[in-house]
This record gives C-alpha cells, sequence and structure tokens, in this order.
C-alpha cells in the first residue's frame, strides 16, 4: 500500500487509490488512539503516529487522545528534539505526517497536571483538552479504540 522508502528514509505516507481503499473498508470509520508513553520510552512514541496516519489515508475518522506521559509529546519544543531511534527523524516530523493526514490531536486534562503543564504549554495543534466523562463517550462512539 505503500510505496517502499529511499533507504535512510523516514516513514512516507501516500494516499491509496480507490480501489485499493474500497478493498479494506467500504465506509469511513472512527478510530481512537489512546497515547500513553512519552519522551521517556521514546522506541514506543512512533507507531501510534504511523497508524493513525495509515488511518486517516484510508479516509477514516482519526482521533489521537494523548493522556499519562503521553501528554508530555504534545508539549512545545519536545517533538522538535525527541528521536524514536539515533539518527532518525524527529517525532515532529511524524506529527506533521498525522496533522497533513488529517488526525484530530486531544490531550487529557488531568494529565496536564500530572506531567506540571498547562494548556499553554501545549502544541498549537492539539484540537482541544478533554476529561474523563469525553475519553469514555469517544471509545463508546468509535468503531476502534487501540491503546499504546
Amino acid at each position: 500500500m505503500f510505496p517502499p522508502r529511499p533507504e535512510g528514509q523516514g516513514f512516507h505516507a501516500v494516499k491509496m487509490d480507490e480501489r485499493e481503499r474500497k478493498s479494506v473498508s467500504d465506509q469511513p470509520q472512527r478510530i481512537l488512539y489512546i497515547h500513553t508513553s512519552g519522551p521517556n520510552t521514546p522506541d514506543r512514541v512512533a507507531s501510534p503516529f504511523f497508524l493513525a496516519t495509515a488511518g486517516a489515508l484510508l479516509e477514516h475518522e482519526v482521533t489521537m487522545l494523548f493522556t499519562m506521559r503521553g501528554t508530555e509529546l504534545m508539549k512545545k519544543g519536545v517533538a522538535e528534539t525527541l528521536r524514536v531511534k539515533e539518527g532518525g527523524e524527529p517525532l515532529r516530523y511524524f506529527i506533521d505526517q498525522a496533522l497533513d493526514a488529517g488526525v484530530r490531536f486531544l490531550v487529557c486534562a488531568p494529565s496536564l497536571d500530572l506531567n506540571n503543564m498547562t494548556r499553554g504549554d501545549l502544541i498549537d495543534e492539539v484540537a482541544d483538552v478533554v476529561g474523563g466523562t469525553f475519553v469514555n463517550e469517544a471509545a463508546l462512539a468509535s468503531d476502534l479504540v487501540m491503546s499504546f
């Protein structure tokens, strides 16, 4: 579905043609990715962005919810310096791909306090800060919920 990437290059997102998309799912679905891993586990932070980007490119409605230590990934300046692997792209690269594909970012309000953060610490691309009631309702309304 994705073309091979040149050696040493990061993940490259491309839109699937209509025939390929229809073979996967006839109707757009709602997908919620709950991201709990933070900068202290860089090897765990990229996969949810890959999957969310792919889901959005398949024209599904994709939301990433950052909670627990995952909230730190949405702090201004963190994604520009955090690398998933030595010599690899910064996390910001994967965030930008997800945003370009149409993924929506939300942050769990209680996790701001857990991480000694405020709304003002978040990157501008965070669509909203939400509470536990919203998280439960969003999960129930989703066709697929994945947690990392």
